[in-house]
């Protein structure tokens, strides 16, 4: 007997059929996620492009995502089997010396022994310790009645803290970067009786010698220099913003901290301390590129002469010639202090490299590599063609700056012809549908006698790389003791500074610069004495 028993499609359903059900609804959610993906993506696509013009017609700034520069990126290198240059231990006594010997026997000797000489274990300490001298002047009383009294040692003369104090405070703070609170409570904390504003002069004041050799040191550089870097940064002093100034180059570093950072104050601190206004003919040739009333240029003559030596003075002279507007008086200062800029012993401008900033576009100017392909980098392309475009670009601007640096090595006038034709060649392009990328390579063809400083001077750098790192000393500096608040204070943070980085170019221990300095004595050469030396050094003798 059978029994047919009615079964409905649920019930008959089998795992099967429930398992190939749930990945069609998989395969359905898989789609719809892919497809509102891509929805997403071209949504936010859409809205930085309207982000765009919205910027470029209110003429915003949008904070730029730039990547790393791969200008001075070295290329990778197979790795190799052998250590690299200089890894070999060195023996850690080759120089040491030995300021004190003590020998020390056995607690007990045994009898019957031979003696087998001493075994030496070296141990490098550091002495450290309040150390006062009171000196007793003898005096005496001649028969006329004068009196006779024995006389100081030279470095004591005048002050009641040696030499060696006054030099350990200065290296702390300017060396070290030690804040002067800190510096206080350490003196006080070894013995040493000082007030915290004693500190601060020790620091600050009297320190004039100091700032007329940082001055010798600039006026040095310039007349022996191939080449000078510039760069300034914000520093603010007395509550105000303001700006400091470096200008140097692998041999010295020179920092001016001043209220402007206008092309008249660049070429003020150029004077090292010892202005000149002069309209002469180099005055002259650098008028000819403003359009001054003619009236004026009537008025004044141009020559040798220093017409004056101070800013005070020159405003006098301008107005005394009815000479007040803002402007003629702004480029004629500019142009006398250029006049005044008379460097000995150069018989070429010179050149100077810069981030591009206007007030350093003097004499032979040259451009930062790394800053004019920043304008390619800022770019970011609104379709795969513009994104190809100036990737394209940034490869052809590595290749050729590569091959700038090739010419540094082995430069030749008809490698400079050919490097001279290919920059034409590569930034001459014209992307018909590309403006901004257009505008700039339009930048960079502009610039081209800037850029290709090097191919008239092997020696000039391709980038402003040094200028920065010098000038990241005094950012360093600001941001542990922020701003300065005496004229003093800002003169002698510009001068030791500078000096600081000057004795580490010139490979001179700044703690024995700063005790020599002190101490009155001649075991360090004037910084620029030292410079114009290595200046001869690297001379060619004459065949």
């Amino acid at each position: 007997m059978s029994i047919n028993s009615d079964t409905s499609p649920a019930q008959a359903s089998t795992p099967s059929t429930e398992v190939e059900g749930l990945r069609r609804l998989v395969e359905e959610q898989r789609k719809l996620i892919d497809k509102l993906s891509k929805q997403l993506q071209n949504q936010q696509e859409r809205i930085e492009q309207l982000e765009a013009e919205l910027r470029a017609k209110k003429k915003l700034k949008g904070k730029p995502r730039l990547s790393a520069s791969l200008l001075n990126q070295p290329k990778p290198k197979e790795a190799k089997a052998e250590k690299r240059a200089g890894s070999a231990k060195e023996s850690k006594k080759s120089n040491f010396e030995s300021d004190e010997e003590i020998v020390i026997q056995p607690d007990s000797i045994p009898e019957n022994t031979k003696f087998n000489g001493y075994r030496s274990y070296d141990v490098q300490e550091l002495i450290i310790k309040r150390h006062n001298i009171r000196f007793q002047l003898a005096e005496y009383i001649t028969e006329d009645g004068k009196t006779v009294v024995g006389e100081l040692p030279t470095e004591y003369q005048g002050r009641h803290y040696g030499p060696g104090l006054v030099c350990y405070v200065m290296y702390q703070h300017y060396q070290c970067r030690v804040t002067q609170p800190l510096i206080y409570e350490q003196l006080r904390e070894w013995g040493i009786d000082i007030s915290a504003g004693q500190v601060n002069r020790l620091l600050n004041e009297e320190h004039q010698r100091f700032e007329q050799e940082q001055h010798q040191v600039l006026r040095a550089g310039l007349e022996t220099a191939t080449y000078i870097h510039t760069d300034d940064t914000g520093a603010r002093h007395n509550g105000k913003n303001g700006y400091c100034t470096v200008i140097g180059n692998d041999d010295f570093a020179y920092f001016h901290s001043s209220n402007s950072k206008s092309r008249e104050n660049f070429l003020e601190i150029l004077q090292a301390g010892a202005e000149k206004y002069v309209l002469n003919e180099e005055a002259k040739a650098y008028l000819e590129n403003y359009q001054l009333p003619h009236k004026h240029l009537l008025e004044i003559g141009f020559s040798e002469e220093p017409l004056a030596i101070t800013k005070e003075d020159w405003h006098n002279y301008l107005l005394g010639k009815g000479i007040v507007g803002v402007k003629t008086v702004r480029v004629l200062s500019e142009a006398a202090l250029l006049g005044g800029l008379t460097i000995q012993g150069r018989s070429e401008p010179l050149r100077i490299l810069s981030d591009g900033a206007g007030q350093f576009n003097i004499m032979e100017h040259g451009l930062c590599w790394v800053h004019i392909e920043r304008n390619l980098r800022k770019l970011e392309g609104k379709t795969e063609q513009e994104r190809e475009n100036i990737a394209d670009m940034q490869g052809l601007l590595w290749e050729y700056y590569q091959e700038l640096k090739q010419y540094q090595q082995q430069p030749s006038r008809e490698r400079a012809l050919s490097l001279q034709d290919k920059f034409d060649e590569i930034f001459g392009r014209c992307y018909i549908h590309h403006g901004l990328l257009n505008h700039a390579l339009n930048q960079i063809r502009n610039r081209k006698i800037e850029l290709l400083q090097v191919l008239n001077c092997p020696e000039f750098p391709l980038h402003n790389n040094a200028a920065e790192t010098d000038i990241r000393e005094y950012v360093t500096r600001r941001k542990i003791s922020g701003g300065t608040r005496s004229e003093l204070g800002r003169k002698a943070r510009d001068t030791f500074v500078g000096l600081k980085k000057t004795c580490r170019k010139l490979g001179i221990s700044f703690w024995n610069y700063l005790t020599s300095r002190l101490c009155g004595d001649e075991q360090v050469r004037p910084l620029s004495d030292v410079l114009r030396a290595k200046a001869a050094a690297k001379i060619p003798a004459p065949a």
